[in-house]
């Protein structure tokens, strides 16, 4: 045994086997995660919180997204990788073995990341237990009158929005601005609704430089864990962008599933201060709500459209008209099938369908209104 660890102390650097002895050990609390949910529940509050509000510090200062500059940069990286790993080979074995060592410690610390700042949001207790909502099957008039109650208030927060002369929303903050508005609007829920126990801080949205080409993947926002930013595609409309940035910063704060950060960002929407967030807010999870009903009563469907403001309803149609170029496109076929992999991955069977499901948890949260 001691021939065997004086062996590998000469082939793999030390540095590389506490890395390899760290990696068991975080494999062993990542199966406690899946196994136990109170586990994850304490393990994504108490350790992953902070890990996150770390990196997101790290990063703030940095006016690009870290994490789109990595990613542009990997083919550079590879580049460099092959030239120096031909290199190590001239130099013999253990040369080479140390070299390869590095790289096995690289992609270790993106795992032993993922699990220690994210991973364990997928395993907490659900959203809808934390706030006792019924997500039991929505019914066609439950549907309805959801969209009645958002109609209603995209009508009232569509008087105080400003639109440009092809009426379009428009959003008048900075993107500094609006962090701080959905701080804000963060601090309200969390006051408000006690289940959500989330850590909330202050974040920077990082806008991704190359928007307009990101467009044809259908993504519009990212959280990336490796460096803690919340992503966003600037090419959306205003209206989404600030739906966008609420979902995104949930994804922050340790909301993992698709679903379920997508409905606290509605909930932080409707309860910020600003009338465009509130009005984002809305005409986001409308399209949702609206998809849904549509497939459950075309004639309720066409009874609710019609409540729509003009206002709201151009909006919509400049959206779909801006879309028309990014459709259909490879590109969102491969990240759509990535995406759909790395959910089911990570326990959210449903994969990407998980995204319309806020609609049930929509409906769910109005009945409690009632």
């Amino acid at each position: 045994m001691r021939k065997f660890l004086n062996n590998l102390r000469e082939y793999v650097p030390i540095g590389a086997i506490i890395m390899i002895v760290f990696t068991f050990i975080t494999i062993i609390l990542h199966i406690l995660i899946v196994n136990i949910q109170e586990f994850a529940d304490f393990f994504n509050y108490y350790l992953s919180s902070p890990a996150r509000t770390f990196m997101a510090y790290l990063t703030a200062w940095i006016p690009f997204s870290l994490a789109e500059a990595l990613i542009l940069s990997i083919p550079i990286w590879l580049t460099v990788l092959v030239i120096v790993g031909v290199r190590f080979a001239k130099l013999g074995k253990k040369k080479m073995c140390s070299y390869l060592s590095g790289i096995l410690c690289v992609l270790l610390f993106i795992l032993n990341s993922f699990v220690w700042t994210f991973g364990s949001g997928f395993h907490t207790t659900s959203v809808a237990e934390r706030l006792a909502l019924d997500r039991e099957k929505v019914s066609a008039e439950e549907l309805y009158d959801t969209a009645v109650w958002i109609i209603e208030n995209i009508n009232l927060y569509a008087d105080d929005v400003v639109y440009d002369v092809e009426g379009s929303s428009v959003l008048t903050h900075s993107y500094n601005e609006l962090s701080d508005e959905l701080y804000d609007a963060y601090e309200t829920v969390i006051n408000k609704y006690e289940g959500i126990r989330i850590n909330n801080f202050k974040s920077k949205l990082k806008p991704i430089m190359l928007s307009e080409p990101f467009t044809y993947t259908h993504i519009s926002g990212v959280y990336s864990f490796m460096t803690g930013e919340s992503n966003i595609n600037i090419n959306y409309p205003d209206y989404i962008i600030a739906s966008t940035a609420a979902h995104e910063f949930a994804h922050q704060r340790g909301i993992a599933k698709e679903d379920e950060a997508s409905f606290v960002g509605f909930l932080v929407c409707i309860n910020s201060n600003d009338p465009f967030i509130q009005y984002s807010g809305y005409l986001d999870v409308y399209q949702s709500v609206m998809k849904a009903l549509k497939s459950a009563d075309k004639d309720l469907y066409k009874e609710a459209r019609l409540m729509l403001c003009n206002e709201a309803k151009k909006d919509l149609s400049n959206y779909s008209k801006m879309f028309d170029k990014y459709r259909y496109s490879t590109a969102s076929e491969v990240s759509g099938s990535i995406n759909d992999s790395y959910l089911q991955a990570n326990g959210q069977k449903e994969g990407t369908k998980a995204y319309d499901m806020v609609t049930d948890l929509t409906v769910a949260y109005y009945k409690t209104l009632k």
